[in-house]
């Protein structure tokens, strides 16, 4: 009796257990965040991983590092995952996780906060030199061309014309003499001087003549 009655009592709690197996919701709600900054990669690596939340697209997840956002806010439903391996491992970051879960109630609070700084693991090479800018050189000033020399003027002044008009030819082609230039004599001074001047030839003819006979 005592048997039975011990079966029907493990029967009853198997069978409650299993049914509250079974109300019991699925979404258990599992983050997983990893970051870290791997020295022999020289790459800084996080990963984010969501599992088991509750369906129906309509729980949230952003992911920053510093004010960049590397996964902008976005919905998902039971499960979200993404890797980034290959930030920069010369610089710190500082990574931030925000999850909103869609079945947080007051009672429950499934939602998701995570935050961590992972500093630099590598040394960031030196920066080139930046070329200075070469200074404009100064313009040469041209040399000034040399102007050709302008030929000297030459003025020529004519010769004004003679007004005096010459004496026509007298009639049967003979052409008159030309009047004797004014002298200021009188014509009684001209016949004198003529007339010695004839005397003086009589005279020297006359001497010779004797001088021959003789």
């Amino acid at each position: 009796m005592a048997s039975r009655v011990l079966g029907a009592f493990v029967v009853t709690a198997t069978a409650t257990l299993v049914s509250l197996a079974l109300a019991t919701p699925a979404s258990a709600h599992t983050p997983k965040v990893e970051a870290y900054c791997d020295q022999n990669a020289k790459v800084t690596t996080l990963k984010v991983s969501l599992t088991q939340y509750a369906g129906g697209n309509k729980n949230t997840v952003i992911v920053k590092d510093g004010n960049t956002e590397l996964q902008p806010l976005r919905n998902f439903s039971e499960s979200w995952s993404r890797t980034w391996d290959k930030l920069d491992a010369s610089a710190d970051h500082n990574f931030s996780v925000e999850v909103v879960a869609s079945d947080t109630t007051s009672r429950k609070n499934y939602n998701f906060s995570w935050a961590k700084l992972v500093t630099k693991c590598v040394q960031a090479p030196p920066k080139p030199e930046q070329p200075k800018p070469e200074q404009p050189k100064p313009e040469q000033p041209k040399p000034e061309e040399p102007k050709p020399e302008q030929p000297p003027v030459v003025t020529t002044t004519e010769a004004p014309s003679s007004s005096v008009t010459p004496p026509a030819p007298a009639p049967g082609g003979s052409t008159p003499e030309p009047p004797l230039a004014a002298t200021g004599a009188s014509p009684l001074w001209l016949l004198l001087s003529g007339l010695g001047l004839v005397g003086a030839g009589a005279g020297t003819l006359l001497f010779l003549r004797r001088r021959r006979s003789a």
